[in-house]
């Protein structure tokens, strides 16, 4: 009797002190490195042999697309491009990454829509997924935090080798009154934040902003190891002082990615200021 109950707590001790399921290093490395963006309003949806060439150039790692979001009228818009673009971008040695922007209004309607976008490769399967936790449809803030914690909770269960990444509102500008940090954090592989200004920064402002986004988010979930991939933007908006001292906050603040949203507005600038990331 008392060698089962040793046995008994023994299993519950390892239970308590168990890594939780976002902690895993290789499904969070699905996120590291530079990116582009691309929307279901992008012309770059329906060309992925110009989307995989340029990534290729740039020498991107991660295309991260846009499946639909939930005013969308099917669960994936532009399925066959789409399909394509896994295929070509794997033959190229470039990671694929889907993404989809809940409503939280219809809870099955999203988790068929997630499902539908990890599927969206067929037989050659995505890297990884991420869900867009900004949309406010739903009005009480503790339902919709409840409801955004719930939708990647269930990702996790259904998918639990899939790497899933939590892209989320800035913490900086934090405009959610009640966010679940803590819940996504046992869910999510990595956190994703957009990292935008509100408005025209200076320079110096914008670095200081990249820098808070990281070290903010990983001061709200209590991890310092956590995998931030920090996109900023918009691309199109930020002048070349502006991309580059994004670039240079998200590097010296230890994000493991880096990218601008999105890849229709990303110029010759843009994409030198990917390089200054990347270059460490």
């Amino acid at each position: 009797m008392r060698i089962l109950l040793l046995l008994c707590l023994a299993t519950l001790m390892t239970g308590l002190f168990a890594p939780v399921a976002g902690a895993e290093p290789a499904r969070g490395a699905v996120f590291s490195g530079t990116g582009v963006w691309i929307d279901i309003w992008d012309a770059y949806e329906k060309t992925p042999d110009k989307v995989v060439a340029i990534a290729q150039q740039q020498g991107v790692s991660v295309i991260y697309v846009e499946t639909a979001n939930a005013k969308s009228k099917v669960d994936v818009v532009n399925p066959a491009p789409l399909k394509q673009l896994v295929v070509l971008a794997h033959a190229a040695g470039i990671r694929v990454v889907p993404w989809y922007l809940p409503g939280f209004q219809k809870p099955k309607v999203d988790r068929r829509r997630l499902a539908a976008a990890m599927a969206i490769g067929g037989a050659e399967a995505v890297d990884g997924i991420a869900v867009d936790i900004e949309a406010t449809y739903v009005k009480n803030p503790s339902l919709r935090a409840q409801r955004a914690a719930a939708l990647v909770a269930w990702l996790r269960a259904t998918y639990p080798k899939a790497a899933i990444g939590a892209i989320t509102p800035s913490p900086v500008n934090m405009y959610w009154p009640i966010f679940p940090y803590d819940a996504l954090r046992t869910s999510a592989d990595a956190f994703l934040p957009m990292c935008y200004p509100p408005r025209r920064l200076s320079a110096k402002k914008m670095y200081d902003m990249t820098v808070g986004c990281v070290t903010k988010l990983r001061e709200v979930t209590g991890d310092q190891a956590l995998p931030v991939h920090v996109i900023s933007g918009l691309a199109g908006g930020l002048s070349t002082a502006g991309l580059d001292a994004a670039a240079r906050g998200a590097r010296d603040a230890g994000a493991n990615g880096f990218s601008f949203y999105d890849l229709a507005t990303t110029k010759a600038n843009g994409w030198a200021a990917l390089a200054i990331w990347s270059a460490g």
